[in-house]
Formats: C-alpha cells, sequence, structure tokens
C-alpha cells in the first residue's frame, strides 16, 4: 500500500516538474520574442531615419551601412519565417546594430560639418550685414536642428527647409556658389579678408545692397 502511495506521488511529482518546465520555456521565449520585437522596431527606427536624411539633403551612407541594414533585415526575416525568436540571435544583431548607428553618427557628423555649417557660416555672415535678418535666423535655427545623428526624426525635414531657405536667401541677395561675392563673404566670415578682395564686383554688389555702412576695415595683429 505505502509502495503505491509512494509510486503516485513519484509519478505525481514529475509531472509537476514538467509542468514547471514548459512553463519556464514560455516565459523564456515570451522575453526572447519581445527583446526581438524591440529589435525590429529600433531596426526600423534607423531605416526611416536613413530614408528622411537622404531624401531632406545630400547625405549618402557608405556601402557598408547600407551593407550591414540589408544584412540585418535579412536576418530578422529569416526570424520571423521561423516563428520565434532566439535569444543569441537578437543579442548578436542588437550588438551590431549598435555599431551600425555609431558609423551613422560619425558619417552625419561629417557630412553637417562639410555641408551644413559651411551655410550656417555664410548666413552668419549675411546676418549681420542685413536690415532684417529674422529669415536668415529661422533658416540658421533650422538647420541646426539636425546637428545630431539619432535625435529627433522631424529634424531631417526642418534641415530641408532650413536649406532650401538658405538657398532663397542666397538667391534674394544675387548671390550663387561661383560669385566673386559669395568667395568674399566667405573670406569674411573667416577673418582673413583684405582690402584686395575688394574686386570690382564685390564693390558693385556693395554698393546695389547698400551695404557699404555695414562693412568695417581692421587692422590684423
Amino acid at each position: 500500500m505505502l509502495i503505491d502511495m509512494l509510486n503516485e506521488c513519484i509519478v505525481d511529482m514529475k509531472t509537476v516538474r514538467e509542468m514547471e518546465t514548459a512553463s519556464a520555456d514560455t516565459k523564456k521565449q515570451a522575453t526572447a520574442d519581445y527583446n526581438f520585437k524591440q529589435l525590429v522596431l529600433g531596426l526600423g527606427k534607423i531605416v526611416s531615419e536613413v530614408d528622411l536624411a537622404v531624401k531632406n539633403s545630400n547625405f549618402r551612407p557608405s556601402d557598408s551601412i547600407i551593407s550591414g541594414l540589408r544584412s540585418f533585415l535579412s536576418s530578422c526575416n529569416k526570424v520571423i519565417q521561423l516563428g520565434a525568436a532566439n535569444e543569441s540571435t537578437t543579442q548578436y544583431i542588437s550588438t551590431e546594430l549598435k555599431k551600425i548607428n555609431t558609423g551613422l553618427d560619425q558619417e552625419w557628423s561629417d557630412y553637417y560639418s562639410n555641408i551644413a555649417m559651411h551655410i550656417i557660416g555664410l548666413l552668419d555672415v549675411i546676418k549681420s550685414i542685413l536690415t532684417d535678418d529674422k529669415k536668415v535666423i529661422y533658416a540658421s535655427n533650422k538647420i541646426r536642428k539636425a546637428a545630431n545623428w539619432n535625435t529627433t526624426i522631424e529634424n531631417y525635414n526642418y534641415l530641408k527647409q532650413g536649406l532650401e531657405e538658405a538657398d532663397q536667401i542666397l538667391n534674394d541677395l544675387g548671390l550663387d556658389e561661383d560669385s566673386e561675392v559669395l568667395s568674399f563673404l566667405k573670406l569674411v566670415r573667416d577673418g582673413n579678408a583684405t582690402i584686395l578682395d575688394l574686386t570690382d564686383e564685390v564693390l558693385k554688389w556693395i554698393k546695389t545692397e547698400n551695404l557699404a555702412d555695414k562693412m568695417f576695415i581692421s587692422l590684423a595683429h
């Protein structure tokens, strides 16, 4: 009798352990699936951010960045097809994505420094010689919103608006990238303009825009 009861208890305990193991496995899988979902959302944000940055500027990510994103999208698609996430795979993709984001941050910083800061510098010079500088300030502020990668996605829309407004300001002043006047203003911006840089075209532009009393000559020390 006692042996029979003991055997029944052993069977019952085995069933309980199997249920506990199944429950633990279910929780573990649920955690893995949740982490994978968050990873996919993060990857989607990066892809959307790259897309907006490309559409709203001349920024172009390197081939290695694009290749990496495509590889991760492919890996995620395979996990989705299997119907269950693997924690080690999710961790690997997450670690590699951080590297991709670091690379994007550096590439964007290089682009912004070469392009956006160049325009902002010109706008700062123009602002100092215009009577109404509100448009210049607004354009500069919009461009500055996108100074850092991975901030607010709307900032890339502001960047596009700011660059377009900057172009319009230059056009309204009769300036283009190849003009002597713009070259002169760049020298003014950098503090390197001299009397020798006051060409006939520059002097004519200063007179036309009534800027003669807004520019001053100083001696270098």
